[in-house]
C-alpha cells in the first residue's frame, strides 16, 4: 500500500520525517519497503513563460526560445520539443538543477552554436510520465514566474511503501494507518466530519 506523506498530515497531525515515521511503523510491525522522496525529483525546476520562440539557425528540429523565469533577464534555451511557442507557461530546469530521474545535471550548453542556458522539462524528465509527447504546459491561472513547480505536479511530497500483517485489516486504509500513527504518537486524529447516510426509501411491496 501507497501512502501520500502528505495526506496523512492532513488526517493526522504529525511532524515527523518520512524517516522518523518509516521506522516508527517498522517498530509497529509494519513492513515499509520503499520510501520515494519525490521532492528530489524538480528540485530546481521552476516556472518559466516562453516570451520569444525563433528557428534555430542551424537545426530544422531545434528552436531558441527566450525564458521568463522571474529574473531580470529571460533565459536563452534550446528547445527540441514539437509544442514550444511563443505564450505558454512550462517547467524549467535552471543551470545547477539535478533532474534525478534521467539522471542528467542541468549546465549550460551549446547546441548546434547557440548557448542554452536550462532544459524546458516534459512529465518524462520529471518523472510523472514513462513517455512525453513535448514539454508540458500549465493551464493553471495566476502562475508565479520563478516559483517552485513541484507543489503543482505534487512532487512536494513522499510516498511511503509499505506492507501490513495478515491480522490487521483495520490498517489496510489511509484512515487505518492514520489511526495508527495517532495511537504511537500521541498526535491528534484529524478525521473529516461526514454526515451520516441513510440509504433511500423503498416504496411498494416485493412479491416473491
Amino acid at each position: 500500500m501507497r501512502i501520500s506523506l502528505n495526506w496523512l498530515q492532513e488526517l493526522v497531525d504529525i511532524t515527523l520525517s518520512a524517516d522518523e515515521l518509516a521506522h516508527t511503523l517498522t517498530m509497529a510491525g509494519f513492513e515499509v519497503e520503499d520510501i520515494e522522496d519525490r521532492r528530489t525529483w524538480a528540485d530546481g525546476v521552476v516556472i518559466g513563460e516562453i516570451v520569444e520562440a525563433a528557428p534555430h539557425p542551424n537545426a530544422n528540429k531545434l528552436q531558441v526560445c527566450q525564458v521568463n523565469v522571474g529574473a531580470e533577464e529571460p533565459l536563452n534555451i534550446v528547445c527540441g520539443a514539437s509544442n514550444a511557442r511563443q505564450g505558454i507557461r512550462v517547467p524549467v530546469a535552471v543551470v545547477g538543477t539535478y533532474l534525478s530521474q534521467i539522471d542528467l545535471k542541468i549546465k549550460p550548453a551549446k547546441l548546434r552554436g547557440v548557448k542554452s542556458y536550462g532544459m524546458i522539462c516534459s512529465l518524462s524528465e520529471l518523472g510523472l510520465e514513462k513517455e512525453s509527447a513535448g514539454i508540458h504546459i500549465f493551464t493553471q491561472e495566476d502562475l508565479t514566474l520563478g516559483a517552485d513547480v513541484r507543489p503543482l505536479l505534487g512532487l512536494d511530497d513522499v510516498i511511503l511503501d509499505l506492507t501490513s500483517t495478515a491480522n490487521r485489516a483495520d490498517a489496510l486504509s489511509l484512515v487505518g494507518i492514520a489511526r495508527e500513527v495517532a495511537a504511537l504518537t500521541g498526535a491528534t486524529l484529524k478525521l473529516p466530519n461526514l454526515e451520516p447516510f441513510s440509504p433511500p426509501g423503498q416504496n411498494g411491496k416485493v412479491v416473491v
